[in-house]
């Protein structure tokens, strides 16, 4: 008996071996099914791992399903149940593949109590497909049995949590786990940084820099910056960069372009620019974030020229993702030759005619006008022939080019030859149909969501508030915003702005009041939309009531347009002395703004205030010394004054610095 199991020992030792060495593996493999070994869990998990490797994703399942007991659950009492190793094999191999919803299905089959490894490459699966409440249960699981301070465990439930958005539930996991090596780190200060909370992020990267065997690696640098750029303020871009530096990862590529993307992100494209030359070493998505920067931040002619510096001057070749924002340089810049050229090049060759860049090729071609070269890439090419992202691609380049009609003519041919419209072809269609405005396509539209099953989506009912009111359809819009269950900031904005569009300032600002009972936060545009109603309609006090409001209650600091159109309000009611104290009074990067004294000054000339137009031409003659209009604006209130000879001063100095008008004429053909 002892020399049978020794020399099964043995046989299964040398199969293990053959497994692992093997470049073929389907020999030892047929040895293990004809020696009866392939039924062994180990041996299987070996199998299984090694088909996985070559990408045989079918032969590892059919490794795994030859093992007693693995793929049914309860299974026959007999069967002895396979061990968590095989389950574990098979998750890690789904996971590697990017089959998360087969990992998860598999752990849920389980005929094994899991171990640690199960369960961090389970709750790893719930991450990737945002299985947020599943994950919560088998981390609840996982807590139960005592793994949640393990460190594999510990650090995929962080990760799982933060990408919830869920901070506390991962601090209290951080804060539990034994040990914490960078990863969970890291995992935990991306959390912070996704979640806009810069400052938990901030302070913990100070911990981790003094915590005992731990240091910040290249992906704590990136999670941190990245989170500044998606969601910090612009004046902490050169804070996040010194920190770089004294962390000393400023010759790392993964974080400078971490630095670049968040310049380009604040439109610093000096510092952008400065960054981008003193990188020794430029990777291909260091060029593609500096050419979609300059793209994004309205200069497209530099990105062209940098794209052509680099395939002339640079070993990096053109990827997808450059290629798109140099396509978006073309659109933006209607410049049809360059276009043309990167399809001939690149496009048509290289990339064999990649949906997403031939796509890019549409928008540009019907923005610039090309419809027909538009027509023959949508029809003439395979790959996107049947895709609605390029349909919707071609219906948002015929509007930009102003062929509404058009645009909504392609909708209809989409669904003639059986394509049918997604939530993104409604959210191009109905803005255009309230630029015509048609009440009749409007309403066409909303029969063609609700036939389709969109009503229920709400950035669809908030373009259907919107689109109404455009039309003039007052009462429609009220009930798509009344049927919508769960509104978020856009849907009351837009409620309250087609309120403001009809003339009903003070139900505008009752709504506002409404929703701050909600839990929905107002935000900046929110705030402009209701001083821009009570402007209109001269209610005074509800919008002072509305700018305290924004800045004492909710903390938002005021943009120059909140400012210009409260100095606006105050001065069409002839308060011009509270508009001129509400200029001095703003924080200092305001009161240098000429927008707002000038329109202060053109208040005082209507309203012959001496006082407040001198104070207010004072600041424009220092700031714009240049515009003759407000040397013309204070003369005219000196003559409606009487003081006839200080107009003509002021308009000597103005003629002194060369500020000549240029006499206007016009042309009548006499009979």
């Amino acid at each position: 008996m002892r020399a049978a199991t020794y020399g099964y020992q043995a046989l299964k030792e040398a199969l293990a071996a053959a497994i692992s060495a093997a470049g073929d593996v389907r020999r030892p493999h047929a040895l293990a099914v004809v020696s009866g070994l392939a039924g062994n869990g180990y041996v299987a998990s070996l199998l299984v791992s090694h088909y996985f490797r070559l990408g045989a994703t079918d032969a590892a399942r059919k490794a795994f399903d030859a093992v007693p007991g693995a793929a049914s659950f309860p299974g026959p009492a007999s069967v002895v149940r396979p061990k968590p190793l095989l389950y574990n094999a098979m998750l890690r191999g789904y996971l590697a593949h990017g089959l998360p919803q087969l990992a998860i299905e598999l752990f849920q089959g389980m005929a094994c109590p899991p171990d640690h490894h199960t369960y961090h490459l389970a709750v790893t699966a719930c991450a990737r497909v945002s299985e947020f409440e599943l994950g919560q249960r088998i981390g609840r699981e996982a807590a139960a049995k005592g793994f949640a301070s393990d460190l594999l465990v510990g650090t995929a439930l962080v990760v799982m949590y933060s990408e919830a958005g869920d901070t506390e539930a991962a601090r209290v996991v951080f804060d539990g786990m034994r040990h914490r090596d960078d990863a969970v780190w890291t995992a935990l200060i991306a959390g912070y940084a996704r979640a806009d909370q810069l400052d938990q992020a901030l302070r913990l990267f100070q911990k981790m820099r003094s915590a005992d065997g731990v240091t910040p690696t290249e992906s704590t640098l990136v999670s941190l910056v990245s989170g500044f750029a998606s969601s910090g303020s612009w004046k902490v871009h050169n804070m996040m960069h010194a920190l770089v530096i004294r962390s000393g990862f400023h010759l790392s590529i993964f974080v400078c372009n971490a630095l670049l993307e968040m310049y380009a992100e604040f439109g610093c494209l000096s510092e952008a620019v400065m960054l981008f030359r003193q990188m020794g070493v430029k990777d291909s998505i260091t060029w593609s974030t500096m050419i979609g920067g300059l793209v994004r931040n309205g200069r497209p002619d530099s990105a062209l020229k940098v794209f052509r510096w680099m395939v002339s001057n640079s070993t990096v070749l053109p990827t997808r993702s450059i290629l798109l924002n140099v396509i978006m340089a073309c659109t933006e810049l209607g410049d049809l030759e360059e276009g043309k050229w990167i399809e001939q090049s690149y496009v048509s060759s290289e990339f064999n005619r990649d949906p997403s860049l031939v796509t890019a090729l549409i928008y540009m071609y019907a923005k610039c006008g090309q419809l027909d070269c538009s027509i023959g890439l949508l029809h003439g090419v395979e790959q996107v022939r049947n895709d609605v992202v390029a349909w919707n691609a071609m219906v948002k380049g015929c509007a930009a080019f102003g062929e509404v009609p058009k645009a909504i003519g392609f909708t209809v041919e989409m669904q003639r030859v059986g394509i049918d419209p997604d939530a993104v072809t409604f959210l191009e269609i109905l803005p255009m149909i309230s630029s015509i405005p048609s009440l009749k396509k409007g309403m066409e539209a909303h029969g063609q969501i609700i036939k389709r099953g969109f009503q229920n989506k709400r950035t669809i009912a908030n373009s259907l508030i919107s689109m109404y009111g455009g039309c003039g359809s007052f009462r429609h819009s009220v009930d798509a915003f009344s049927g919508i269950a769960d509104k978020d900031v856009i849907s009351w904005t837009t409620m309250i702005q087609v309120y403001a569009w009809n003339g009903h300032a003070a139900e505008a600002v009752e709504l506002f009041e409404l929703m701050k009972k909600t839990e929905v936060k107002p935000n900046r545009y929110t705030f402009l939309t209701g001083l821009s109603a009570c402007r209109n309609t001269g209610l005074v006090e509800e919008g002072m009531d509305l700018l305290k409001c924004m800045e004492e209650q909710y903390g938002l600091e005021p943009d120059v347009e909140h400012i210009s159109c409260v100095v606006d309000m105050l001065c069409r009611t002839g308060r011009l002395t509270d508009a001129h104290d509400l200029i001095k009074n703003t924080i200092s990067e305001h009161v240098d703004n000429t927008i707002l004294w000038g329109i202060l000054l053109s208040a005082s000339r209507s309203y012959g205030n001496l006082v407040i137009g001198e104070a207010a031409a004072r600041h424009l003659l220092s700031l714009d010394p240049e515009n003759r209009a407000n040397y013309k604006m204070l003369a005219d209130i000196y003559v409606s004054l009487g003081r006839r000879d200080s107009a003509y001063d002021i308009l000597r100095l103005s003629l002194s610095r060369g500020l000549n008008s240029i006499s206007g004429c016009s042309w009548t053909e006499g009979g």
